[in-house]
Order: C-alpha cells, then structure tokens, then sequence
C-alpha cells in the first residue's frame, strides 16, 4: 500500500467502490512495476505502457464523477480504448522479446479481468440509462450495481 493511498482491491468512497475501477487500478500497478524492467533505451515505450493502463483507471474515475449517464458512457468507451492500447503494448513487450511469457499471462489476465468488469458496467448503465426516465437521467453518488458476465453470458466469478 502506498503512503496516503488505499491498496488494491480496498473499497473506498465513490469510483473506488467499483469493482471495474479496482481492477482496472491493479492492473496499472501491474503494467507499471511490468514495464520498470525494460532497458533505458525503451523509456519511449515504458512511457506508452504506463500511460494506457493509468488511462484505463483514470477514465473510469472521470466518468463516474460525470453528471449524466451519457457522459459516464462516454469516458467508459475511453477507458476500454486505453485497455485495447495497453493490450497492444503487452503483445508487442512479449513479442519484441521484452516481456517474458510468465509475466506476459500475469499482466494479460488482470487486463482481461479488467476489460469484462468494464463491459459489465458499460452494459449495465446503457440498460439503466434506456430504462430511466430522461429526467432522471442525472447520476448521484449513489452506489450503482451491476453484474459482470463472460463473453459466454454466464455471470462471472472473481475469487477472493
């Protein structure tokens, strides 16, 4: 845990109750202390790697503090292009040699774990948005539930 600052996975106040927020958190962790390894001459692509995987967490933060459903949506689509980019440079750490096979599947599944608690609450606020009536369609710092599924429908899973 750092000085200041909740470790990962500890409910607090606001985004941080999300679940997808959490994990979209860890994995900026792991992709950080992930990419610390590569040599000083690929600093550029350090750099790319962190800023994706903060990016991802970051939206997800900006979004829930959004006014309307809409908006929210909106930096939920942010946050999961940022995910698609910290894939890439995953893929292109692993396949340049960069990033060992082990650590690759270590990163890759809290990026996969991240990227389904996305699709979960993006799917969840669009029904929640469709079903509000447009007057009540301000958001509130109310707790807002969803169920995250696998690509297969079946609900997900996380263990403790």
């Amino acid at each position: 845990m750092s000085e200041g600052g909740q470790g990962p996975g500890v409910k607090g106040q606001g985004y941080q109750q999300l679940v997808a927020w959490q994990r979209a958190h860890e994995l900026a962790l792991a992709v950080f202390h992930a990419a610390q390894a590569l040599p000083g001459a690929h600093g550029w692509l350090r750099t790319q790697c962190c800023k994706s995987a903060v990016s991802v967490a970051a939206n997800i933060a900006e979004g829930y503090s959004r006014g309307s459903f809409r908006e929210y949506i909106q930096f939920l689509n942010i946050a999961r292009g940022s995910l698609a980019e910290t894939e890439y440079h995953l893929l292109f750490m692993r396949d340049a040699g960069l990033l060992g096979e082990e650590a690759f599947v270590k990163v890759d599944a809290k990026r996969r774990e991240a990227a389904s608690l996305l699709l979960g609450l993006i799917r969840s606020l669009q029904t929640k948005a469709e079903t509000t009536p447009r007057g009540d369609r301000r958001i509130s710092e109310e707790r807002m539930e969803y169920a995250p599924t696998l690509s297969d429908g079946n609900p997900m899973t996380l263990d403790p």
